[in-house]
């Protein structure tokens, strides 16, 4: 059994449906962070609606926080599809006990127990509102040694579905730039090979430190509040 399912989900609500067909195991709670704010409310499902968009590691961390007494988290993308058995093979793999991470297609689809979150801490949301919060993350179970599992899957993914909408292009291109650029900050180098630095910014304590930048929030915001979404659930 899958304790929580954790979405984030901005405008692509046909593929956000389309993925929750395709869960084929038990789940305790799915929960949807729309980010959005005009997501219908799939049968089963808790959905936090939100004025604007919290971007992906907020939303991460927004699920976890919801449902603390989870004893582990599945987070996945809405542009994902799961295949046959994928879903019971992760439940099998995941354990309350040491800490972990476990992954059927990269951050796309991925667990992680509460050992992971007490020693690596929750994701980093000045990476706002989306990429390179996972290599962040990533990098930072390496650091406090937890290990991630990566196991065969049948999961399909749409990469970036959402940000190649045209009308999201643009956004995406001037903030995934700062993303990548505050990651080398942090961490001395390039993302999956190129870092420096053993703690955040060279200052020594625990990688799970980062202090939230409001100003940074507002300078990286996306204006999706007049968008159309894509699609319905039911």
């Amino acid at each position: 059994m899958i304790p929580v399912l954790g979405v984030p989900t901005l405008i692509r609500y046909d593929l956000l449906q389309r993925m929750l067909e395709t869960i084929d195991e038990p789940v305790g709670q799915i929960v949807l962070v729309d980010n959005g704010g005009s997501c219908p409310e799939p049968v089963g499902t808790w959905v936090i609606h939100l004025p604007s968009n919290l971007g992906v590691a907020a939303a991460w961390n927004l699920v976890i926080k919801a449902t603390p007494h989870a004893p582990w988290w599945l987070l996945v993308n809405d542009d994902v599809t799961f295949g046959p058995g994928d879903l019971a093979s992760l439940a099998e793999a995941m354990t309350d006990l040491a800490p972990q991470l476990v992954t059927l297609s990269g951050f796309a689809a991925f667990a992680l127990n509460r050992g992971a979150v007490e020693r690596v801490g929750f994701f980093d949301e000045n990476f706002h509102p989306a990429y390179d919060e996972d290599c962040d993350y990533e990098y930072r179970c390496t650091l406090a040694e937890v290990p991630i599992v990566k196991l065969p899957s049948h999961v399909q993914h749409e990469r970036s579905a959402t940000v190649r909408d045209p009308r999201l292009e643009s956004y995406n291109g001037r903030t995934h730039p700062e993303n990548t650029a505050y990651f080398r900050r942090k961490w001395g180098g390039a993302q999956r090979g190129g870092e420096v630095y053993r703690t955040p910014f060279d200052q020594g304590g625990s990688v799970a430190e980062w202090c939230l930048s409001i100003d940074r929030l507002d300078d990286l915001a996306w204006e999706t509040t007049a968008l159309e979404p894509i699609g319905e659930t039911r």
